[in-house]
């Protein structure tokens, strides 16, 4: 799942929260399904304390709702602890398939992410004209469509393998190996982006 900056409250609901609830619960007597339960509200909490802060509900916010609403849902309907552990797979792994899927749109995802930053609309509408640009910006579309995907199936396969409190510590760890690299990526992409001369029209 795509995490905020550290220091911010989404952070602490996201992560640190769930396993402290899980950890509490169960040590109370608590069974794994309304500890996983209740831990999951938390970060309900931060997604909804995000689009509070930010007065608007970005593609993001919507897709996160939407995945913790479901596995919310299908864990209590199911009984299942295990769609619960995976919670954060369904948010990822929808909004990877969202990156992917809107290679087929007119503009990819990371476009309209970058438009709701101040003064971004118009150095992409700028840029957008120039062919590598447009290539560059669906080449990290296609990259962080795919490690979202991987990242989700990696979770999935650990929760059958490993006890749920040792998952929800490894998870946040996972995420980091491996979305953490194409971050770094991403981040020296658009520098190299930025140093490229804009193509004057002819």
């Amino acid at each position: 799942m795509l995490r905020r900056p550290t220091g911010r409250p989404d952070l602490l609901l996201g992560i640190v929260a769930p396993i402290a609830a899980y950890w509490v619960l169960t040590g109370l007597g608590a069974s794994d399904l309304t500890a996983l339960t209740w831990g999951a509200l938390f970060p309900l909490a931060g997604v909804l304390i995000g689009i509070a802060r930010g007065r608007r509900v970005d593609v993001l916010a919507a897709l996160s709702l939407g995945a913790i609403a479901v596995s919310l849902t299908g864990g209590l309907l199911l009984h299942s602890t295990t769609f619960l552990l995976v919670k954060e797979s369904l948010v990822t792994g929808v909004i990877g398939l969202a990156f992917l899927g809107s290679l087929l749109a007119r503009r990819p995802l990371p476009v309209v992410l970058l438009r709701g930053r101040p003064g971004a609309a118009e150095v992409i509408e700028t840029r957008w004209a120039d062919p590598g640009f447009r290539r560059a910006l669906r080449g990290i579309t296609i990259v962080w469509g795919c490690a979202l995907l991987a990242e989700a199936g990696l979770r999935v396969v650990l929760a059958l393998l490993v006890p749920p409190g040792v998952l929800m510590i490894a998870s946040p760890l996972l995420a980091a190996a491996v979305l953490g690299p194409v971050a770094l990526w991403t981040a020296r992409r658009r520098s190299a982006l930025r140093r490229t001369p804009v193509p004057v029209p002819a």
